[in-house]
């Protein structure tokens, strides 16, 4: 665990620049009058700003840290400057488990340049599981804060941090029945392509 959280940590610091950056030129110029002969030395130091202004309407990402329990895949898609919905599937990883599970989320871009930047997402989702005889059918809603970046023109990286809120029963073969609900923390780390 503790690896992942290093990668995690290395990608955030080495990435969080989300296409902005600094460009310092210091130039020099030699000026001889043809005339006169005179000789004019300029130094110039020239500080710019850089954005990353590469349209982006769609991305397709994975969370490699739900990996451990799930293999997963989602869509997103720019439907305004502010509003980005995507949706997604997943299916267990251990052999023993079967199932799928499913997702919609609507992401909020206050800055106005979605995909990319800070976002707020509400979210629900919708999975059946069966292991060794129980059957599970949970349905959450939640939300996260996050923020999308992209290192390279097309790889998409994402993090973000939040709260679901889980309601579902648990139903083993006897025909007993046990509910449960309450909160679990959300973590998302994304990797993929966006166009």
């Amino acid at each position: 665990m503790k690896s992942i959280t290093m990668f995690v940590l290395i990608s955030v610091i080495l990435c969080c620049a989300d296409g902005y950056g600094q460009v310092k030129t210091k130039e020099t110029r030699v000026t001889v009058d043809s005339l006169k002969g005179d000789t004019t030395i300029t130094k110039s130091e020239i500080v710019s700003e850089s954005e990353d202004i590469t349209p982006r309407n769609s991305m397709i990402v994975i969370n490699p840290l739900k990996f451990f329990l799930f293999y997963n895949i989602s869509f997103f898609h720019k439907l305004s400057s502010t509003v980005v919905v995507g949706g997604g599937i997943q299916f267990p990883t251990p052999s023993e488990w079967s199932g799928f599970g499913v997702l919609a989320e609507v992401r909020f871009h206050p800055s106005k340049k979605a995909l990319r930047g800070f976002y707020v997402a509400p979210n629900i989702s919708y999975n059946h599981l069966e292991e060794g005889g129980e059957e599970t059918s949970p349905f959450s809603v939640g939300a996260l804060v996050g923020w999308q970046w992209f290192p390279g023109d097309e790889f998409a990286m994402g993090l973000g941090i939040g709260a679901d809120y889980y309601m579902g029963s648990v139903t083993s073969t006897g025909g007993s029945d046990s509910k449960y609900d309450g909160w679990a923390p959300l973590v998302r780390f994304d990797i993929g392509y966006a166009w």
